[in-house]
């Protein structure tokens, strides 16, 4: 398997054809009466209640006005390293913390109006949709805060009286509100809802930080009557407890909610008895104690199906995490948003995003985890049936990032108004367990989580525009050959196949005598651009 032009080519064309037209509605006046009118149907046919805005066909784009909250996870790295590094043990019980977390999560979402969008390694996104058509009010805002405290409630409690205090949990929480577009992307048993716009991105830098508490963006601030900050004053942006208790408390009282003697609501009093209740009687898994088995998984990793994986049949092995993001691509949906463009740049990313996991998954047999907004979590692995070989892996994974490149270069020709976007990419490498946690069914969450995947989100970040780059481990561990292709931090330009596949068909210098040695090899080309003017 390998990426070929011209073959991407047409598939390109292929999904642009194909694509269905899109449909742009609004929320409240177009696509919340015919929701309505479904819900009744399936509730009068015993059928299984779909959330809002959860199952959208592709051909659906909806405009909504939200409040969006990141909880990030900010003592998570404590759970998934053992002594600096990372063992079987100390992987299993990260998993079970998270575990526990979003199953705590989706339990205290039942009581609220919040809606999970994702969870993604230790953070967690949810909507709250504004009432009404006057957009985020106080209202909203209030909502969302109570879902925090609702939040904290539950998962202070499962840690307390499920896990015997193993698993303390320490939030930082981001909050924006705004218009935003809701689409989906999964099928079947990956269902992939995501919110397309600056609100969602915003929330979730606020969210990025070791710091707990709640910080808020000058949007929500300015719909609860507070003053707007500059950039830096970012440390003032977390929210005054006396301004968070008045508003949590307004909501409770327009709710008609009766508060406990702690000031929590009592409609949660039961939720930790009935969680025990069923996991007593074998109903769900208990979250504190799942039997984590982990097998390794002879390549290629499109073979994987999360419906069968399980903590009891989860897979732990040595893999290439990429990341791969559309840069600018938040700036380019505000501007759809305001120049009623949101159709053709729904499509547009429709067909970029397939032709993403096309490249992992038919090019080159990997496994796409999930989509991140516009951002791809994709995994590589080369091997036989008893190991990973690591420098076969890093050439692939080397290749295939490349090739994500090239198509993209490719869609940018082939769909109209995104000559703006960039596409920043991050390769490491690493011992990464991959299973399906947190409450069964529909609502359970695949997650592939480890340094390696934590290092090559980092690595994605701290791209420009159009780079990639590679992590410590990936660096050391890619063929010598590539090592005009990577600098000594791992930077590698606006790396493509071709790049990769001639390099990688190069005789290897003999003075290198190994890929650690790369980093004090005599010319390294820091930029693809200038490597392609020598050639």
């Amino acid at each position: 398997m390998s990426w070929r032009y011209h073959i991407a080519q047409k598939r390109i064309q292929k999904l642009i054809d194909e694509a269905p037209a899109v449909e742009v509605q609004r929320f409240h006046e177009d696509y919340l009466p015919q929701f309505l009118k479904n819900r009744i149907m399936q509730l009068a046919e015993g059928r299984q209640e779909t959330p809002p805005l959860f199952e959208l066909p592709k051909g659906r784009a909806v405009v909504v006005d939200a409040v969006h909250v990141y909880v990030n996870l900010v003592n998570y790295d404590d759970y998934r390293m053992e002594a600096q590094r990372e063992t079987e043990a100390s992987h299993a019980k990260a998993l079970k913390f998270l575990h526990l977390h979003y199953s705590a999560c989706d339990r205290a979402m039942e009581f609220s109006p919040a809606q999970r969008v994702d969870f993604h390694g230790g953070r967690m996104h949810a909507v709250i949709v504004a009432q009404g058509e006057n957009g985020v009010t106080e209202e909203t805002v209030s909502d969302a805060l109570a879902f925090v405290r609702d939040l904290r409630y539950v998962a202070e409690q499962a840690n307390k009286e499920l896990a015997g205090g193993d698993f303390e949990a320490r939030f930082r929480i981001g909050v924006d509100a705004g218009r935003c577009v809701a689409i989906n992307n999964g099928t079947g048993h990956e269902q992939e809802p995501m919110f397309l716009g600056s609100p969602a991105n915003h929330a979730a830098k606020l969210a990025d930080g070791d710091e707990p508490g709640i910080y808020l963006s000058n949007r929500v601030r300015a719909a609860i009557g507070q003053a707007e900050l500059g950039s830096s004053f970012e440390s003032q942006l977390q929210l005054d407890e006396a301004i968070y208790g008045r508003l949590v408390a307004s909501r409770d009282i327009r709710e008609g909610i009766e508060l406990g003697f702690d000031q929590r609501p009592r409609s949660l009093d039961g939720v930790i008895a009935e969680w025990r209740s069923a996991i007593q009687a074998r109903s769900v898994p208990d979250p504190t104690n799942p039997n984590f088995v982990f097998h390794y998984k002879r390549p290629p990793l499109a073979e994987i199906k999360f419906e069968d994986v399980s903590p009891s049949k989860s897979i732990r092995m040595p893999l290439a995490s990429i990341y791969a993001d559309l840069s600018g691509f938040t700036d380019y949906i505000d501007q759809a948003i305001e120049h009623g463009m949101i159709a053709s740049a729904v499509k547009a990313l429709h067909v970029i995003r397939e032709e993403f996991q096309n490249v992992v998954h038919d090019d080159f047999g990997g496994r796409k985890v999930r989509f991140i907004g516009d951002c791809i979590h994709a995994l590589h692995a080369e091997g036989d049936n008893r190991e990973t070989s690591s420098e076969q892996t890093m050439l692939e994974a080397a290749k295939c990032a490349g090739a994500i490149r090239s198509s993209f270069e490719l869609c940018k020709s082939a769909l109209q108004g995104v000559n703006e976007l960039g596409l920043a990419v991050g390769v490491e490498y690493g011992q990464t367990p991959i299973s399906k946690i947190g409450i069964q069914g529909d609502r359970s969450v695949r997650v592939a989580s480890s340094k390696a995947t934590s290092v090559s989100e980092a690595m994605q970040k701290s791209c420009e525009h159009n780079e990639t780059r590679f992590g410590p481990e990936a660096l050391k561990l890619a063929p010598v050959t590539l090592s005009d292709l990577i600098s000594s931090n791992g930077m590698a330009g606006e790396l493509q196949f071709d790049d990769v596949s001639t390099a990688a068909s190069a005789p290897a210098v003999a003075e290198v005598a190994a890929p650690y040695a790369r980093a004090h090899a005599p010319s390294v080309v820091t930029d693809t651009r200038a490597h392609l003017e020598k050639k």
